[in-house]
């Protein structure tokens, strides 16, 4: 398995991370709500290829180098599966999607920001394609919200959570099949991590708990 990577909290890496994401972030929601929908739509269209390309070329660089295999590659982690979720939501603006986006991306991009672990190896490509990915999945949720006007469902906070046990209960054996920690659910994260709670499977029930409370709060600022 690839050998993880942390970049420690407060440091000048992590600062240039997560400040470089706000801006960025912050700047395209303000300069895209008074264009007009096609202008709009275009950047959507746009957004999602270049999710696209960088999912091909991260992958062919594991591959060019020799290091990608089935127990760190695949996208299975709750991000990468919400990444890919964003993507097609992009394209789609299917409702659920949209909704899985909303309530379960943005509590993963910002944790996976405010405690970066790199997963893929180390490099300046690497690097920028962390923040991009969990970058996106904030951004994503915000712009279909705030910008194109999609609302959430009055039900959709607990069914969100209902759909989330499906990959849950899927990839827990299949880790434990090929000696994987997809999802962390083999074994905890190598972050400090205040709400990584005990060791497993108690951290998994009380991220399940927590996961419940990120969910919900979510739901109420979005149908205020």
């Amino acid at each position: 398995m690839i050998e993880h990577h942390l970049i420690q909290p407060l440091s000048s890496t992590w600062w240039i991370g997560l400040l470089s994401s706000i801006i960025v972030i912050s700047f395209l929601l303000i300069f895209y709500k008074k264009k007009e929908v096609v202008k709009k739509a275009q950047f959507l269209i746009f957004l999602g290829f270049s999710f696209i390309i960088a999912f091909l070329i991260s992958n062919s660089i594991g591959i060019y180098k020799g290091t990608w295999n089935i127990q760190d590659n695949l996208p299975l982690h709750l991000c990468r599966i919400s990444f890919i979720i964003s993507i097609i939501v992009l394209f789609t603006r299917k409702q659920w999607m949209y909704e899985w986006v909303l309530f379960l991306a943005i509590p993963s991009g910002l944790h996976s920001m405010l405690t970066p672990e790199l997963t893929k190896g180390v490099s300046d490509w690497f690097y920028f394609e962390y923040y991009l990915v969990h970058a996106g999945l904030i951004f994503v949720p915000l712009f279909l919200t705030i910008v194109m006007g999609m609302k959430t469902r009055v039900d959709a906070w607990w069914k969100t959570l209902l759909r989330v046990q499906i990959p849950v209960v899927l990839i827990m054996p299949f880790n434990f099949l090929i000696d994987s920690n997809y999802m962390f659910l083999k074994a905890k994260p190598l972050v400090d991590n205040p709400l990584l709670i005990g060791e497993w499977p108690t951290y998994i029930i009380f991220l399940e708990l927590i996961m419940v409370v990120h969910v919900f709060i979510i739901y109420k600022l979005a149908t205020k």
